[in-house]
């Protein structure tokens, strides 16, 4: 069976005239998966659609947007198009700079502003502000990717924000430059067998989205001394309605015109510890900690439960079969792996 997806984006490239907006259409065609299921079920609601402009960086709220290949978009702002790097041109994330998680973003016609306490805004004009920049050419995760550098400026402000200036950071955008990286598949010794060769990704580290449940963040807080706002976990679809960790029986999601297909479960790491208003780890190392209590993985092969034995699970990592329009208040449809086992995908 052949699935074609066709796509309306506005991306903002580089090219003739760096940062235009440009209008393409891409078909998608994907023959080597099963076909998609034939019947699903209403679970609940989109509550919340965020997106990420900057990779550990805060997110914005959304009330509506475009499901797209390389993720979720809205009026020129896309997920995960920026990036920091050190000066060795490798990425940077709240892992190694902490503060990274607690800058705030803002996004206005093709301007991204940044904020941190204490420091006055900086911004960049991805569409004016970064003609005649170099490319440059980062080192993130096992790949090298390309991006713009956006300038002295916020380089000085970023790398005094995280570091006090003791290390020196910049900050990459994506630009037209990032077209083609696949949907990156776990290096551990299993086949995730719902990965396709089409499914695409900018600067996430897995694949386009990420869909978490209201729910089991209400479970997970049940146990915890000090509740957590989902923003721990950075998804960008929270849907509400469903019971705790129902989604893990979930392969497919429907909302309104849009699929989307799981890869596998989020495995989560030392990221959801830092405190996204603070910029500060936790002392605890909490949510991971808890999580490790009852989230690691057990139904799954033995290779995959070894790789992951202190990677607790919480929400989704899809990507998309078919796009469209989403908006806060979209049913949520789904196809469930105890009723199709052809899609588990590990």
């Amino acid at each position: 069976m052949i699935v074609i997806l066709e796509e309306k984006k506005i991306a903002l490239g580089i090219g003739a005239g760096i940062g235009a907006a440009l209008v393409g259409w891409w078909a998608w065609q994907r023959s080597s998966t099963p076909p998609l299921p034939d019947s699903w079920e209403e679970v609940g609601e989109v509550s919340e659609l965020v997106i990420y402009p900057v990779k550990s960086a805060r997110g914005l709220r959304q009330k509506e947007g475009q499901a797209g290949i390389y993720g979720l978009s809205s009026n020129h702002l896309e997920d995960r198009v920026f990036m920091v790097v050190n000066a060795e041109g490798t990425l940077v994330t709240s892992r190694q700079a902490e503060r990274l998680a607690a800058v705030v973003t803002e996004w206005q016609g093709h301007t991204l502003t940044l904020k941190f306490p204490g420091h006055e805004d900086v911004s960049v004009d991805v569409e004016n502000g970064l003609r005649d920049r170099p490319v440059v050419v980062s080192k993130f995760r096992a790949l090298k990717l390309q991006g713009i550098d956006c300038g002295d400026e916020v380089s000085a402000w970023l790398s005094t924000v995280l570091h006090d200036d003791k290390e020196k950071v910049r900050l990459i955008f994506k630009g037209d430059l990032v077209k083609d990286r696949p949907a990156e598949i776990p290096q551990v010794k299993h086949e995730f067998t719902q990965y396709n060769k089409r499914d695409r990704a900018v600067y996430t580290d897995d694949s386009s989205y990420h869909l978490a449940c209201q729910s089991s963040l209400e479970e997970l807080n049940s146990r915890l001394d000090a509740p957590i706002p989902m923003d721990h976990f950075r998804p960008n679809i929270v849907v509400s309605g469903s019971q705790a960790y129902d989604e893990d029986d979930w392969v497919y999601a429907k909302i309104g015109e849009v699929i989307l297909r799981r890869l596998k479960p989020c495995e989560r790491c030392l990221l959801t510890t830092v405190d996204p208003i603070k910029g500060k780890r936790n002392k605890n190392m909490e949510p991971l900690t808890t999580l490790k209590k009852y989230r690691l993985l057990k139904d799954a092969p033995p290779e995959l439960v070894t790789a992951w034995k202190s990677k607790p699970i919480f929400g989704l990592t899809m990507s998309i079969d078919a796009t469209g329009r989403i908006a806060v208040g979209d049913k949520v449809f789904i196809a469930r792996a105890s009723v199709y086992p052809q899609f588990r995908g590990y």
